[in-house]
């Protein structure tokens, strides 16, 4: 049977590499902890001070830890959720033209909520306001065509199979083409920017009657926006759209972007127009930069603690399966000179020390020292890796 690295290195239970797994580490924080508890707990705290939703753009180069820490947050929120009630519902966007549409992440946000549970928060919203479903939404803005779209998911009940007529409604609030919306009385498919915004201010506004809970939208990777700018047309309703979900009218619900890329001058025109950025707020725009020395040598810590079962290690260290003379905790799975040359690389190459890249390059050099029989790593086993 070959090798592991789980096995070699003595790897906590479940774990199969030194990489972090963004679900199911997201309770953890590994790295950029100051601006996570700092910058960015603090725009959230902030914004629900003064009664305000979460509106946000994180970004930093690839690799850097956004969707990590994005996924962080939403596990912070359920930690915290009594004092921070709120409700995030993360989506990567998907492949994007120069001709795609603000419907290319209303219609993954919808299919991430589920038309069921949009079916349950429909009845449980004409319970709690006690309102005619469509009146109550267009009072509050949501667009005609959008309202009358939501009243039809109360044809269906929560627990039944829901009939064609609302499959039909659903696939228009996510903006699919059909002639059969035309045959239950809803207009022509959504197109424009202020209807896709309807739909998820329709989704806020359910959300907050039947949960007390603000419902936070993430769109991950929006760096794909950036082939959007070729084209003026479909520029301009992204624009439309952004600019009224960062609007102060909207205080129902939140929305975060994370993107790759260095610098603000990089970003996608449809989340760098100034209408956009001068409604977000600077305090709102947040940069994870890469990692300097000293967080290298932090973000290697954690790993070790997180993912290494130190009892194992030790023992094996008793047993003289690992040489006593080389080891030390601090610097496991390391030699001490393969501990320094390690972080000496990243302090040269600080252009790519992100947690990504240290992750692949400490896989990598383990494999090579595991394919040596060396139980912890040394120089040779980094140059192998051309490190």
């Amino acid at each position: 049977m070959p090798r592991t690295l789980a096995e070699w290195f003595h790897l906590s239970p479940g774990r199969s590499s030194f990489k972090p797994n963004v679900q199911r580490d997201r309770q953890s924080v590994f790295c950029h902890e100051s601006q996570i508890n700092g910058e960015i707990v603090m725009s959230i705290e902030r914004r629900f001070a003064a009664g305000q939703t979460v509106k946000m753009v994180l970004y930093g180069d690839w690799g850097v830890g956004k969707t990590h820490s994005i996924n962080h947050v939403s596990w912070w929120f359920e930690q915290n959720s009594k004092d921070f009630p709120a409700k995030t519902i993360l989506v990567e966007l998907g492949d994007i033209t120069s001709k795609s549409r603000f419907d290319q992440l209303v219609g993954p946000f919808l299919e991430r909520i589920g038309l069921r549970e949009l079916i349950k928060l429909v009845h449980g919203y004409q319970g709690a306001t006690g309102k005619h479903v469509v009146a109550d939404l267009k009072s509050k803005g949501v667009s005609g065509d959008v309202a009358e779209a939501f009243g039809k998911l109360l044809l269906a009940s929560p627990e039944e199979t829901p009939p064609p007529a609302v499959v039909t409604s659903f696939d228009f609030l996510r903006g699919i083409r059909s002639k059969e919306s035309a045959n239950i009385g809803l207009g022509e498919p959504l197109a424009q920017s202020d209807d896709f915004y309807s739909v998820l201010l329709a989704c806020g506004l359910l959300v907050r009657a039947v949960e007390g809970r603000q419902l936070i939208f993430v769109a991950d990777e929006a760096a794909k926006l950036e082939d959007i700018d070729n084209d003026d047309a479909t520029r301009r309703h992204w624009i439309a759209a952004n600019r009224a979900i960062f609007d102060d009218n909207n205080d129902v619900f939140g929305f975060v972007y994370t993107l790759s890329g260095k610098g603000e001058k990089n970003m996608p025109t449809v989340i760098s127009d100034a209408q956009i950025i001068s409604r977000l707020g600077s305090s709102n725009l947040i940069e994870l930069q890469n990692l300097d020395p000293t967080d290298v040598t932090t973000f290697l810590g954690k790993l070790r603690d997180a993912f290494v079962d130190k009892a194992a290690v030790e023992a094996a260290v008793s047993s003289g399966e690992i040489n006593a003379k080389e080891y030390d905790w601090t610097r496991y799975p390391f030699t001490d000179d393969g501990w320094r040359e390690f972080l000496d690389y990243w302090n040269m190459n600080q252009e790519q020390a992100k947690p990504r890249e240290i992750c692949d390059k400490l896989d990598d050099v383990g494999f090579r020292a595991m394919k040596d029989d060396l139980k912890l790593i040394g120089p040779d086993s980094l140059r192998k890796a051309k490190m």
